[in-house]
C-alpha cells in the first residue's frame, strides 16, 4: 500500500473489500518461481512488505515456519486475516507498518517479498534497510501484475471504460496515461544498484476474463477510483460505465487484455 511522509491511511480507504475480491489473482507460477529460485522448504521466515489482503503472503505461507505480513492499512490486514482463517492458514502475523518501520526488532528473514507495493516506497532506502534483515543466502523478490510496458493498444471495452473515467475523474492522472518509467527507474534497476546480488527476472502473461460487475469491483479497489473518491457520483458512474461497456461489448464478457506477472529476484551473498 502507499506510503507518504508517514502513512496516508486515506488513500485506500474503503477499498479493502473490493481489493480482496476483484484484483487479479497471481498465477500458480508465483509459488513455483519463488520456491525453486530460493529453495524454499517450509523453514525460515518470510516478510511480506506492503502485504495488502495477503495475495502473496497467504499462498506462500506453507513454504515457511512463520510469515510477517506488514501493511499500514488496518482494513487490508483485516481482510488478509479473514482470508487466511478461511483457508486454514495459521502461521501469519498481521502487523501494522511499512518500509519506514523496518528495524532489527523484526528479526531475520529468509525471504522478503513486495507485491504491487514497491513503487509506493522510497525504493533505494527500503532495499538498504531490508538487506540487514535478510539472512545470508536469503533474498528479496519484487512481484506484481499489470499491463506490459509499453502498453498495448486498448481493447474497445477498455477504451470505453477509459472515456467514462476521464469524464468522472478529469483532474487525476490515470494509469493508461503513464508510459512507464525509464529504464533507470524500473524495479530491476533499483535492485541492481542495491547491495543485493545476482538479479534475475521472470515475466509471464496470463489470461483473465472480466464481467461488468467484476470490472466495477476492480475499479473500486483502485486508489484513484474508489467509492470514497467518487462520493455521491457512484450511482451515476456505475450507470454510465455499464452502458459504455455494453455498447462496446454486448456480451458483457471482457477478454483480450492479458496482464503480465513479473518477479524480480536478488540475493544476499
Amino acid at each position: 500500500m502507499r506510503e507518504t511522509d508517514k502513512y496516508d491511511l486515506s488513500i485506500y480507504q474503503g477499498t479493502a473489500w473490493y481489493y480482496s475480491r476483484y484484483r487479479p489473482v497471481y498465477p500458480p507460477s508465483l509459488v513455483r518461481i519463488l520456491r525453486e529460485n530460493f529453495r524454499l522448504d517450509g523453514t525460515g521466515r518470510l516478510l511480506d512488505l506492503g502485504c495488502g489482503p495477503g495475495p502473496v503472503a497467504i499462498p506462500l505461507a506453507h513454504l515457511f515456519d512463520q510469515v510477517v505480513a506488514m501493511d499500514p492499512d488496518d482494513a487490508m490486514r483485516a481482510e488478509g486475516a479473514r482470508i487466511a482463517r478461511e483457508r486454514g492458514v495459521g502461521n501469519i502475523e498481521w502487523r501494522f507498518g511499512g518500509s519506514k518501520d523496518l528495524s532489527p526488532e523484526l528479526g531475520q528473514f529468509r525471504l522478503v517479498t513486495m507485491g504491487n507495493s514497491f513503487h509506493w516506497m522510497d525504493r533505494a532506502r527500503t532495499l538498504d534497510a531490508l538487506y540487514d534483515l535478510v539472512t545470508d543466502g536469503g533474498g528479496i523478490a519484487v512481484v506484481g501484475e499489470g499491463a506490459p510496458i509499453p502498453r498495448p493498444p486498448p481493447t474497445r471495452w477498455r477504451a470505453a471504460i477509459n472515456a467514462v473515467l476521464m469524464h468522472y475523474l478529469p483532474d487525476r492522472r490515470l494509469a493508461w496515461e503513464n508510459p512507464g518509467p525509464p529504464p533507470e527507474e524500473r524495479h530491476e534497476a533499483y535492485l541492481a544498484r542495491s547491495r543485493f546480488k545476482d538479479v534475475i527476472s521472470y515475466q509471464e502473461s496470463f489470461e483473465i476474463e472480466w464481467t461488468i460487475d467484476s470490472m466495477i469491483g476492480n475499479l473500486y479497489s483502485m486508489s484513484y477510483c474508489s467509492r470514497r473518491v467518487l462520493g455521491d457520483r457512484v450511482e451515476a458512474f456505475e450507470r454510465d460505465l455499464r452502458a459504455a461497456i455494453i455498447a462496446a461489448e454486448p456480451s458483457g464478457i471482457l477478454r483480450g487484455e492479458p496482464p503480465e506477472f513479473f518477479a524480480y529476484m536478488a540475493w544476499k551473498r
